[in-house]
């Protein structure tokens, strides 16, 4: 199997690093569509859907919505991958011999 070849802590580390960088991409889509979003009169004819909203209005929760879903998926990596690793070190400790020598 892929997985036992690969260090698992290596791999959660660089999906740890693409998911901070989703989510910083996240945050400046989101800053820039809110300097998108109309002001004034032009948010009152795009509330009563005279005109449309800037595509980038639409992007904007999409993005936060993969966001969120990839910072999950890697948090839920890294429990498997400390749990796993538990129970691997609970199987390479022996059990001492409570016999007297002799």
């Amino acid at each position: 199997m892929v997985l036992k070849n690969l260090d698992k802590k290596k791999v959660h580390r660089s999906l740890g690093a693409i998911a901070g960088l989703t989510s910083a991409v996240s945050v400046i889509v989101g800053t820039l569509a809110a300097r998108a979003t109309p002001k004034g009169w032009g948010r009152v004819s795009m509330a009563l859907h005279m005109t449309k909203k800037p595509f980038i209005l639409k992007l904007a929760p999409l993005l936060t919505g993969l966001s969120a879903a990839i910072v999950t998926a890697v948090g839920i990596m890294g429990f498997y991958i400390w749990l796993v690793d538990r129970e691997d070190a609970k199987q390479d400790v022996s059990p001492k011999s409570t016999a007297p020598e002799a």
